[in-house]
């Protein structure tokens, strides 16, 4: 063990060692990983929490939404959109949208009777607007206890791709007020494996599109 001065004695392993009988090296080796266990957490979570910026709607329809500001920035939203989100790392850029959605008023279970029926008709305006379209899979989906309906299509080959989801989003199962519709478009640029650097982005990305929460939350 090294020599400590005087007048820092007792050390806490000497202490540990007195009260409990626990080997001062042991004590040492213990406090030595605890340190490094601590330094690991603080590396792994204090830049998510550090990095995170909220983008709100105060205007019909509230929403906010999160993204992370090393991968994301907030952009002058274009046309009619409420918001949009662009970044760019490597080989990829990226945009989130998010665009006010007037659908017919109705009653009922809107939104499993409803939606299908638009988004058959969205899927054909976007074969017609988008070269080489390919639809991947359409279905329900749920946002944050918000009912919607997806639809991930792609574009391109090796070279160059567009990956797209097309998500319409309502506050409630019942209603047509205040429809969504969010959209992610992802172009890739080379090979179709991506590193490290790339799929953390794209995760980004996708928890960007994923965090519209209905309300203002501050």
């Amino acid at each position: 063990m090294p020599h400590v001065r005087e007048e820092f004695q007792p050390t806490l392993p000497v202490l540990v060692r007195r009260r409990f009988g626990v080997p001062e090296r042991t004590t040492v080796v213990v406090l030595l990983v605890a340190l490094v266990l601590l330094a690991v957490a603080v590396v792994l979570v204090r830049p998510r929490v550090d990095t995170i910026s909220n983008v709100v709607h105060r205007e019909d329809p509230r929403f906010t939404m999160e993204y992370a500001n090393t991968a994301l920035r907030s952009e002058e939203p274009q046309g009619d959109e409420l918001v949009r989100l662009e970044g760019r790392r490597g080989r990829q850029t990226a945009s989130v949208t998010v665009q006010p959605l007037e659908l017919p008023a109705a009653s009922g279970d809107v939104a499993h009777g409803q939606l299908p029926v638009y988004a058959s008709g969205h899927i054909r305006e976007l074969a017609k607007e988008i070269d080489g379209f390919r639809l991947t899979a359409q279905h329900r989906a749920r946002i944050n206890d918000a009912p919607g309906y997806e639809m991930r299509f792609q574009t391109g080959g090796a070279d160059r791709r567009m990956l797209g989801i097309d998500l319409v989003l309502l506050p409630e199962e019942e209603t047509t007020e205040g429809a969504l519709l969010l959209s992610l478009r992802r172009d890739v640029e080379g090979p179709v494996t991506l590193t490290k650097s790339e799929r953390r982005f794209a995760e980004r990305v996708s928890e960007a599109f994923r965090s519209l929460r209905y309300g203002v939350i501050e």
